[in-house]
């Protein structure tokens, strides 16, 4: 017996060792992969790749300093045992993104078939579906329905600037500014998107904060979901990892369905919110639906969550690095509040509609440098569909991710003289739009649908913050950003401090 023993633990030895064996030949061959083909690349670490900086420091810090170690048009990266291209140049990122989109149609991020909501959103799903649900939900950012819904944006805005004065200036309190204007941007999706007024800013229950804390809290684990679900995605498929936390589907579930049933119930409908559309939608996908295609029910949840967290996560993200960077540089500040308080002197009214806030062209222009130099996703990521001829050195083969790091070009000298600094005028003249330069929205078809939207909801704000107070600094010019999120966040948040004027 003890033979048998011995001979069976002999076996597992060495079946451990060959595997291992076969392990390191397969990771020293994929590791050499852009080594062989003669392509620059960034060092990777076994198992790992390029991905060692996980939960210590952030992927927006990685693209940022990318740039300066490999200052070329592209670079080799390995994502975990994966190896993907990474383009740093505003050229061969206009072939990618829009001249030969053919080639690259789809994003690399993925859930798998257990998340739905995660895999089914119009940010991640793929083609064919995901042609048919821009071409549907286009209409919900018509210039028409934008005028309707800014009229709301100066709602809640006004009762921002109520709120800073209440519980900040009032009570000589320091605001944490991302939980501030996730506030303001909850408050005004709950409209958008469910019909409902409510106003947590007016301290009001609102049945939307709860899942808005859940979808913009970066905690470790929601941390290395992400990172798997953006750049493992196969583990995030194995591992059933979720796009959005379970209290969050759940809570847009339960909401979605239950105001979807009294409309029915009481022959109601309200046009200018999303979820008529999307009923709507979801009578033809059902119309035109195939053996093999997703639930529609599935299809419309998805957009709904998607849209709560793209209104809510990037626009306070923006409004808080603005109002930081502005407390930094008075100068600014000033030409700011002149701009604004002039419009509304000669409108005679404090609040500015849709078009008088398109006119404000400076507080356009420090809105666009605060994007610039503060890109909530610092790149944008394509997979290849088929052999692809990139230059005369290479070709992309099918099935590689390609990455565009945005803050390689965002931060080049070439189109942005002294890039470190921030200088609004800069896209107060024409800039060279021959190549795709600015990239905080993407670029080509999957440009983000929610463009104007998201930029109205910041103006508003930032229009009556300015015309009603001074910032001034609190924190340091340089901050940390959150080593557990996948898109920029600040380390601790950000805060100002409000000057009634």
């Amino acid at each position: 017996a003890s033979e048998i023993v011995w001979l069976l633990i002999r076996s597992l030895i060495g079946v451990l060792i060959g595997s291992f064996i076969i392990l390191c030949l397969y990771l020293r061959k994929t590791y050499n992969y852009w080594k062989d083909r003669g392509i620059l690349y960034d060092k990777p670490i076994p198992i790992f790749g390029n991905l060692g900086f996980i939960m210590r420091r952030s992927i927006w810090d990685y693209c940022y300093e990318l740039r300066k170690r490999h200052p070329s048009d592209y670079v080799g990266i390995f994502l975990a045992w994966n190896p993907v291209l990474m383009v740093q140049s505003p050229e061969l990122a206009k072939n990618i993104l829009i001249k030969d989109f053919e080639y690259f149609p789809n994003r690399y991020l993925y859930s798998g078939y257990s998340d739905p909501l995660g895999t089914l959103n119009l940010f991640t799903v793929r083609n064919p579906l995901w042609k048919k649900l821009r071409y549907e939900l286009s209409p919900m950012f018509t210039s028409l329905r934008l005028r309707k819904i800014t009229e709301l944006m100066n709602i809640n805005a006004t009762e921002l600037v109520k709120k800073i004065k209440r519980d900040y200036v009032e009570k000589n309190n320091v605001a944490n500014l991302k939980e501030l204007f996730s506030m303001y941007t909850s408050d005004t999706v709950a409209y958008n998107v469910f019909g409902i007024r409510v106003s947590i800013l007016n301290d009001k229950p609102s049945p939307l904060w709860y899942i808005t804390r859940h979808m913009v809290q970066w905690t470790f684990w929601r941390g290395l979901e992400f990172t798997m679900i953006f750049f493992v995605p196969i583990m995030a498929a194995i591992l059933r990892f979720k796009f959005f936390s379970a209290p969050a589907t759940d809570y847009v579930k339960n909401i979605f369905w239950d105001i979807a049933k009294h409309r029915k119930e009481d022959d109601t409908k309200n046009e200018n919110d999303f979820i008529n559309i999307l009923l709507k939608l979801k009578k033809k996908l059902n119309d035109s639906a195939e053996p093999d295609s997703p639930p529609a029910d599935d299809v419309i949840l998805a957009q709904a969550a998607v849209f709560i967290l793209g209104s809510i996560e990037t626009s306070s993200t923006t409004i808080s690095f603005f109002l930081h960077e502005i407390a930094h540089h008075p100068e600014v500040q000033e030409k700011l509040y002149n701009e604004i308080s002039e419009a509304v002197s000669r409108k005679g009214r404090d609040v500015l509609d849709y078009n008088e806030l398109l006119e404000l062209k400076y507080l356009a222009a420090c809105v666009n440098e605060t994007l610039r130099m503060h890109a909530p996703v610092p790149y944008l990521e394509r997979l290849c569909a088929k052999d692809y001829k990139l230059d005369d050195n290479l070709t992309i083969e099918t099935g590689t991710p390609v990455f565009i790091n945005v803050l390689a070009i965002h931060y080049n000298e070439k189109y942005y003289p002294e890039p470190e600094k921030f200088r609004p005028e800069r896209f107060m003249t024409e800039i060279d739009t021959t190549n795709p330069v600015f990239l905080t929205f993407g670029e080509g078809p999957r440009f983000c649908i929610g463009k104007r939207y998201g930029m109205m909801q910041v103006k508003a704000s930032l229009a009556q913050l300015i015309l009603h107070y001074k910032i001034e600094s609190v924190l340091p010019y340089t901050v940390k950003t959150d080593p557990y999120a996948v898109i920029l966040a600040p380390e601790g948040g950000l805060s100002v401090n409000f000057v009634p004027r």
